[in-house]
């Protein structure tokens, strides 16, 4: 088997499709010899802000010295940078010996697993092999239920909870707030961000059901004092950790998920590891994350940013008022999935953009340009529609001005696609 055989198999699993329970993910690693039990890990849900926290973590970890697994979904760059170890990828050859030892339980019949649960299990594996000191990994979807949720973690971190998935985890608040508060583990810190009161009540009352130790992330002072197309500098105060923080993830919704990474880290602390203000210092002025308010061209500024919600979008609203405050210099790329809520989105963005562009990913979920009329209609005044994102881009790049800046977002399936046409014209 080669990689691109090793591909073809993964893809013909089930990808969209949402299998509750953890019983197929727990045969796969029962082949592997149950890998996950091999390491450590922090495990990280929410609606908005898993990928960053798993960014910083990830960089802070590292800076200090520890050899550390990586795993996050869906892929925006390649589909192998879902699993790093020390920021590598699992390279081609790892991903077809992983696959060939996989193959008969993923072509069994009966209960097929999915994509993302082969993955999973891959991923383990690989961590395993690597010898990690640690692993950070993202939850996929929800939390209850998520493949991911077979670790043993010295921490779990809970970002937030909004509307999202809602076909999946349910229409209310406290539906999803119970799906996500399913990692919570008997003994172990459950440390959440901001919650509402509906969700906060469902999170502590799972927490005393398993008897986790819930760790609320809001005692954490952390305050954006200055932000610039480089980098946000915080303000923070707690014993322990340094003053000052100078952050190459410049969103404002950072500031939250950084109490999560503070007070995370305490936890850490607390069970053994060593993680010095200068690795935390050094870790967040390094930490990185595609696609989340990624600034891929200056002058005139091109922004990536996966907010796909009413939640992600508020807060793009808010750096988007901040760093561009002439209304005529802001222009607009937004596409969706269809599952998405983009009445809600675009209600938000239409209040700060005048001329938007609109257009559809390649992924089979998303949204039509067709569709976006609709729900979108009398929300922007100077809308045009584009049936690709590499179409958009051709046409309204070359002619941005230079004191204007294009803000691309709504789907992470758009971003991806965006930066991909960037490296391939840079």
């Amino acid at each position: 088997m080669d990689y691109e055989a090793a591909r073809s198999l993964l893809d013909r699993l089930p990808r969209f499709e949402v299998k509750p329970g953890l019983s197929r993910i727990e045969r796969l690693l029962d082949v592997l010899g149950h890998p996950e039990l091999a390491f450590p890990a922090v495990h990280v849900a929410g609606t908005n802000g898993k990928g960053s926290i798993v960014a910083m973590l990830d960089a802070v970890l590292r800076t200090a010295g520890y050899r550390i697994g990586r795993y996050t979904s869906p892929d925006l760059i390649d589909f192998r940078d879902r699993i790093c170890v020390n920021g590598q990828w699992i390279s081609e050859e790892e991903v077809v010996v992983l696959v060939e030892r996989l193959a008969p339980a993923l072509c069994a019949d009966g209960d097929v697993p999915s994509q993302f649960e082969a993955l999973t299990a891959m991923a383990f594996e690989h961590f395993r092999s690597k010898r990690v000191d640690l692993a950070v990994v993202e939850v996929g979807l929800g939390g209850r239920f998520d493949a991911t949720n077979v670790l043993r973690p010295l921490v779990s971190v809970l970002s937030n909870v909004s509307r999202d998935h809602t076909a999946i985890l349910g229409e209310t608040i406290e539906e999803i707030a119970w799906e996500k508060a399913g990692i919570a583990r008997p003994g172990i810190p459950l440390v959440h961000g901001r919650l509402l009161p509906e969700a906060e009540a469902v999170v502590r009352a799972e927490c005393e059901r398993v008897h986790a130790i819930r760790s609320d992330a809001c005692g954490f002072d952390v305050q954006r004092e200055a932000v610039s197309w480089d980098r946000a500098v915080y303000r923070v105060r707690r014993a322990g950790f340094p003053d000052r923080i100078e952050l190459g993830l410049i969103g404002i919704y950072q500031r939250e998920n950084l109490a999560a990474v503070f007070a995370a880290i305490e936890w850490l602390r607390r069970g053994g590891l060593s993680l010095s203000e200068t690795a935390i210092r050094k870790g967040l002025r390094g930490a990185r994350w595609p696609g989340r308010f990624e600034v891929v061209r200056r002058l005139p500024n091109v922004v990536l940013e996966g907010a796909h919600n009413a939640a992600g979008a508020m807060c793009l609203v808010e750096d988007v008022v901040t760093l561009v405050p002439a209304r005529s210099a802001r222009r607009l790329l937004f596409g969706a999935l269809a599952d998405k809520d983009i009445v809600g989105m675009g209600g938000l963005l239409g209040e700060a953009f005048e001329r938007a562009a609109f257009c559809a990913s390649r992924s089979p979920r998303a949204a039509s340009v067709e569709r976006l009329r609709v729900l979108l209609d009398g929300k922007f005044r100077e809308p045009t529609w584009y049936d690709s994102v590499a179409e958009a881009l051709d046409t309204i790049v070359p002619e941005l001005r230079q004191e204007e800046t294009l803000f691309v977002t709504g789907s992470l399936t758009v971003v991806s696609e965006a930066r991909r046409w960037f490296e391939e014209v840079r």
